[in-house]
């Protein structure tokens, strides 16, 4: 049974940036995503598992999934999003990238994501079941 909703975050013209991303990757990346969010689907408590960090400073209001391909190299994925405050156990996907070291690909992806985030906070865009 399903104890979260993960939504995907929609702007104009239908683009969805986890979407775009998720298609980008590989079968393994794909798997290893998909595996992550059935885990988190039937998680209570995310701050329960190492595969959710709430983010601060910064980065506060996002949130980020974490898995991991092992290598070599062991590849680091983060998509990240929000969790709307009103609504519990909902989950907006807003956006996916890579982790190597303290670098992350896209390199602007935190910014993008709190741009997302402000756009989705007022109002611009939709929000769609993801899974």
């Amino acid at each position: 049974m399903a104890l979260w909703r993960i939504m995907a975050y929609h702007l104009a013209g239908d683009f969805c940036p986890i979407q775009d991303w998720y298609a980008a990757q590989d079968i393994e990346v794909q798997a290893a995503f998909d595996a992550a969010l059935t885990t988190l689907n039937a998680t209570a408590d995310w701050s329960d598992t190492w595969q959710f960090k709430e983010l601060t400073k910064t980065h506060a209001g996002l949130g980020e999934i974490r898995f991991k391909l092992d290598g070599p190299p062991i590849r680091r994925f983060r998509p990240v999003g929000i969790w709307p405050p009103i609504i519990p156990n909902e989950f907006i996907l807003l956006l996916g990238c890579e982790k190597n070291r303290s670098v992350y690909i896209p390199q602007d992806a935190f910014t993008l994501a709190l741009a997302y985030k402000r756009r989705w906070e007022q109002g611009e865009g939709e929000i769609h079941d993801y899974i």
